[in-house]
């Protein structure tokens, strides 16, 4: 089966996390502040922006693909959880692959993004990657309906003189990971063939198999 009960479980969690940040802004600059700025001022325009959507689901979307497309490495994040796989796939299947992976990711966390809105959020630490400075982790807070708060890790690159996500943790549950993990088996199950997960994916997506329940 391509999406175990762990699967769905850990999207669920990495949600909470995608939840705090920020539609359709600039990318700040990594000479204006650290990460923990960078993930904060995310987390402070969310609510807005979404506010302003006023309901438009057409214009929710396009600002979370503007979200993913300008935050997030969404290539790099492609190219791991497809993993020793990407090097022997042509650049066309590639592409239609990182098309249909931005559309599963479009499609699993969008609708979270109201229920996740006005949940509290705090910064706790930014603790540098000694081995990689490019890289930091932001530790958060995320309160949830349950009364229970979420510790929400935030894997940070400064590149090009910006910052970016490289990957999100919610309750030590990596976002990587977890679709590299599913992929994985299924690419092992089915020759590598990149171009059928792809197939799966797309009619997936086009059931709404993605959208939380």
């Amino acid at each position: 089966m391509l999406f175990s009960k762990r699967q769905i479980i850990s999207g669920i969690s990495a949600a909470i996390a995608l939840s705090a940040f920020v539609l359709h802004m600039p990318v700040r600059t990594a000479a204006a502040g650290d990460a923990g700025t960078f993930v904060t001022e995310l987390k402070d325009n969310a609510v807005q922006q979404l506010t302003a959507a006023n309901g438009d689901e057409a214009l929710k979307e396009e600002r979370f693909r503007t979200l993913l497309n300008g935050n997030f490495e969404v290539e790099d994040i492609g190219k791991f959880v497809i993993g020793r796989y990407w090097r022997r796939t042509s650049d066309e299947d590639r592409k239609a692959f990182l098309s249909v992976f931005e559309d599963v990711l479009v499609q699993r966390f969008l609708p979270l993004f109201d229920d996740y809105a006005t949940q509290t959020f705090n910064v706790e630490a930014v603790r540098a990657d000694a081995k990689r400075p490019e890289f930091s982790t932001v530790v958060s807070r995320v309160g949830q309906p349950t009364g229970s708060d979420a510790t929400v890790l935030w894997r940070i690159r400064e590149k090009g003189g910006a910052f970016m996500v490289s990957d999100v943790k919610a309750e030590g549950i990596s976002l990587r990971i977890t679709y590299q993990s599913e992929y994985a088996s299924f690419l092992k199950n089915n020759s590598g063939d990149v171009k059928k997960l792809t197939q799966l994916l797309a009619r997936k997506v086009k059931a709404g198999a993605f959208a939380p329940k």
